[in-house]
């Protein structure tokens, strides 16, 4: 049995004596267990929750710590970057794939070359206007010639087989194409001929661009650091030019602060941040290789030429040579007028003499005989020049009188050539350039005072080829013309010297100077005939009607007399006067209702002139001609040269 007070383990207070208390004690007991149990409870949902957010705050820390590595690294950098293809036919401004456009010392121009067959062409009169026009079509043979100083290369419109220098070569694209009626030459057949060299890029749904060079120099160039894009402009989002890879190699054209403009081995130019870029360095650009020397070698006589022509059209002048040559001191080359073009065939005759070769070689002068048209006026240059036979054929028999003859040199004298003749009159000069200098013989070409209308006898090129080029600087006024004047006033002499000069070196021009006048004759016309000129008709037959002041008032006869002749008549008639424009003796007079003029070719005239010439370092002089000579013309001549 239990005692009082004592639960069932003996324990005191167990009983119910006091059972306020004992409630109390056991509320009490039971709150701190329970608060206890609350407190492990929140330690434990911390615990937890600690447990929990630990791992992505680590993860979003590491990711943090790499984000960070990444951007200064530059890691990210790509993901700033555009990778958008620019349009290359809008960049370079360009819609058609038969055309190039040039791309000039880093700048995209707005020129463009034709493609033809994926080779870039350009106009061959272009060609001709800033390189030379040497290339010169042959129908005959369908080929474009071009001359060297010993043989002539030849080319078709068409791949295949081509000479150069006097061998042959094949090549896979036209050196020629003919379209639309133009002619255009290959760059790639031009490199044989002109120091220059080209590069172009396109083709395959990208356009065509080259850049074509003639100078060279250094290139600045720099290597990628690392793996980035050329882009159009100077912005991380611009479009895309070409994807380079580190340790490709571009030209900076102008390095900015942050950007560099670039060039592309393909001819891209862009634009790329510095920091993608290395040092720079200094490359020389790659120049012509191949070997297209085109100097043509000169004969020369080796000392100042003083020259005179022989008028010698009725016989060769053989006779007379030997007393000629006796009284003209210092005279080292003579010209007689031997070889003639008689037909379109290209016939020559000759009137030339062995013996007269002989006489003048005896006396120490060489002999250059003339070849000229003067005679057959009604012979067609073109028919004979225009063809490549025909022009042969012209060449041999020159050649072989020379031969037959003894003589030193060729004189051409080839007048009133019409324009569309200048190319093939060109091309005989070139080509007869080449048997003179196997022949040691010395090529001379008569010409025109320069002016624009006779341009077509090309100059340029005659000083290229011929051995001396000769102004004939006299027949300003001349007979047949429209007024009285000077045949050769120190104007027109100047002009003659000065824009020859320009195009030909002085050491091959000569000039030549007249050894004659001429005396004017104006008779007055009278009212009647002045009235009836004013009215005249046109091929149709209208009416034309002229105002008085526009007729001529006078008739004009002319006399051409020997330079002693003209002096004697002026002192006999009038009393000649220094003309300081003309640099010559002038003088008129009245008779028998008539009035007279001269301007006299004498000692002072001449003098003048060779002050001229000799300003202008010329090769020498020559004159028209040596029958009308006055003694003191050779020591004046000598005098100078």
């Amino acid at each position: 049995m239990k005692q009082r007070g004592y639960d069932d383990y003996g324990n005191q207070g167990a009983g119910m004596r006091n059972p306020g208390n004992n409630n109390r004690q056991y509320r009490s007991g039971t709150a701190n267990s329970t608060m206890k149990r609350r407190s492990v409870s929140k330690k434990q949902k911390k615990k937890e929750l600690l447990h929990a957010l630990l791992p992505p705050i680590i993860a979003i820390f590491l990711i943090l710590i790499v984000v960070a590595v990444a951007l200064g690294s530059g890691m990210l950098d790509s993901l700033k970057y555009s990778s958008q293809k620019a349009d290359l036919y809008s960049y370079y401004n360009i819609s058609d794939d038969d055309r190039a456009v040039i791309v000039r010392d880093g700048e995209i121009t707005d020129e463009t070359v034709p493609v033809f067959d994926g080779q870039p062409y350009v106009l061959l009169n272009d060609v001709n206007d800033e390189f030379n026009d040497r290339f010169y079509y042959d129908v005959e043979s369908d080929s474009y010639l071009y001359t060297r100083a010993d043989s002539i290369d030849s080319a078709k419109a068409a791949p295949g087989s081509i000479t150069y220098m006097g061998g042959t070569r094949t090549v896979d694209y036209s050196p020629f194409v003919v379209k639309d009626e133009d002619t255009y030459i290959a760059l790639e057949y031009l490199k044989l001929y002109k120091n220059l060299t080209f590069d172009m890029f396109g083709g395959n749904g990208e356009p065509y661009r080259i850049t074509i060079r003639e100078e060279w120099g250094n290139d600045t160039k720099a290597d990628m650091l690392k793996d980035q894009a050329v882009r159009v402009a100077e912005d991380k989002k611009s479009d895309v030019l070409k994807e380079l890879k580190e340790g490709d190699s571009l030209i900076v054209l102008d390095k900015g602060e942050e950007w560099s403009k670039v060039e592309t081995d393909d001819l891209r130019i862009g634009y790329i941040e510095n920091k993608f870029l290395s040092d720079t360095r200094e490359e020389p650009q790659e120049a012509a290789t191949e070997d297209v020397a085109l100097s043509i070698p000169s004969n020369s006589l080796g000392k100042p030429v003083i020259m005179a022509w022989h008028n010698t059209v009725a016989d060769s002048g053989a006779d007379s040579v030997g007393s000629i040559l006796a009284g003209a001191k210092g005279l080292n080359v003579i010209s007689p007028t031997w070889f003639t073009i008689t037909d379109n065939n290209g016939s020559i005759t000759s009137i030339g003499s062995k013996a007269y070769v002989d006489t003048a070689h005896a006396a120490g002068v060489q002999v250059w005989a003339v070849f000229d048209n003067l005679q057959h006026l009604e012979v067609s240059s073109y028919e004979v020049f225009s063809s490549a036979s025909k022009r042969a054929s012209v060449i041999k028999q020159l050649m072989d009188y020379a031969a037959q003859y003894d003589l030193d040199g060729i004189n051409v004298d080839v007048e009133t050539i019409p324009t569309e003749s200048g190319p093939h009159f060109a091309q005989l000069i070139r080509e007869m350039s080449i048997e003179c200098r196997r022949r040691g013989l010395i090529l001379s070409v008569d010409n025109y005072v320069p002016m624009g209308f006779n341009d077509h006898y090309n100059r340029p090129e005659q000083g290229v080829f011929a051995d001396y080029v000769i102004i004939m600087g006299y027949d300003e006024h001349y007979a047949g013309g429209a007024e009285a004047g000077s045949v050769a006033s120190i104007g027109y002499v100047r002009s003659g010297i000065e824009n020859t000069v320009s195009v030909v070196p002085p050491e091959k021009v000569i000039n030549g100077v007249p050894l004659y006048t001429r005396l004017w004759i104006e008779t007055p016309k009278t009212q009647e005939q002045i009235e009836d000129e004013m009215v005249s008709w046109d091929e149709e037959g209208n009416e034309i009607n002229k105002d008085e002041e526009d007729i001529i008032p006078y008739t004009l006869e002319v006399q051409t007399l020997k330079m002693a002749d003209g002096v004697i008549s002026a002192n006999a008639n009038g009393k000649p006067a220094w003309d300081e424009v003309t640099q010559q003796n002038y003088a008129t007079w009245q008779k028998g209702g008539k009035t007279y003029e001269i301007w006299l070719e004498d000692r002072e005239s001449l003098t003048a002139k060779l002050e001229v010439m000799k300003q202008n370092n010329l090769a020498g002089v020559a004159a028209w001609q040596v029958a009308y000579a006055e003694d003191y013309v050779w020591d004046l001549f000598d005098g100078y040269y």
